[in-house]
């Protein structure tokens, strides 16, 4: 690969500055009724599900807000890999320090891959919720895609899995969920056709909580580990169908078209409150 196709677009090159173990300035974060409840207007849950928790999920958000008090640009990131370690009940209105850095990057045919590892800490020194974030910077030119040979026919995503609900998205819905992070992919429509997309992106954190919400229904979690992959992107006008196994333990978001784009496994889950 040439050097040309390794330069990151844009604004993206401020990476090359942010080595591994970058450490991200150290912050309070919390969840009240009012950012739950508007974050659950834009994915169509039932806030009354939580009943005085934090929804663990929206915290996610905060990594990217890390991301920008270090001084890196979120325009143009695609958010890849999401994964919750939840360790203990949050109430809304609880305050959180958000502490994180820079782990190891990857390279790949689209971009280069950065990873993020954040935790959330009490004021009593304990972590209730850890997460593990990677993130694709995509090349400022992406090399040229060699001619597909013809895949193999694949099985329906939907096979085995129950209907467990939908996330019909629209333009407000979208750019009201990512008000918070600032990323112009994911409300400018110029800016995602420089991107290659013929539209702006819904957040690939839309889908992860309306999937958590989907495991709130069947039991809130006490201890959870939850890994998210968003397979394709998901644009603003599509409307995507949740759905989950018999067991609870595989998530998946169809879109329209019948497509995965996103898949969510629960590796870990308790559901009896261990506080003392």
């Amino acid at each position: 690969m040439n050097d040309q196709a390794k330069t990151l677009g844009g604004a993206l090159n401020a990476y090359d500055d942010a080595p591994v173990g970058t450490r991200f300035p150290v912050f309070s974060s919390h969840i009240d009724q009012a950012r739950q409840a508007h974050y659950h207007q834009t994915t169509d849950i039932s806030g009354a599900l939580f009943d005085g928790l934090a929804d663990v999920s929206i915290f996610a958000q905060d990594v990217s807000r890390a991301v920008t008090m270090a001084g890196l640009p979120n325009d143009g990131r695609v958010l890849v890999c999401q994964r919750l370690f939840q360790t203990g009940r949050i109430r809304l209105g609880e305050a959180l320090s958000v502490e994180g850095e820079i782990g190891p990057y990857g390279e790949g045919p689209r971009g280069r891959y950065l990873t993020c590892h954040v935790a959330f800490r009490r004021a009593n020194g304990t972590v209730p919720l850890r997460m593990a974030t990677e993130h694709l910077l995509p090349y400022d030119e992406t090399p040229a895609v060699r001619k597909k040979t013809a895949a193999a026919k694949r099985d329906d995503p939907r096979l085995g899995m129950q209907s467990v609900g939908n996330l019909k998205l629209n333009p407000e819905k979208v750019m009201g969920y990512a008000k918070e992070v600032g990323n112009k992919i994911h409300s400018d429509p110029v800016f995602a056709r420089s991107r290659g997309y013929r539209a702006p992106l819904a957040q690939g954190l839309m889908q992860l909580t309306a999937l958590h919400g989907v495991i709130v229904q069947r039991a809130m979690p006490w201890e959870m580990d939850l890994e998210t992959r968003f397979l394709r992107p998901v644009f603003w006008d599509d409307q995507l169908t949740l759905y989950s196994d018999p067991a609870g333990r595989l998530y998946r978001c169809i879109d329209q078209d019948g497509k995965m784009t996103a898949e969510a496994k629960l590796h870990h889950l308790t559901t009896r409150d261990m506080e003392p």
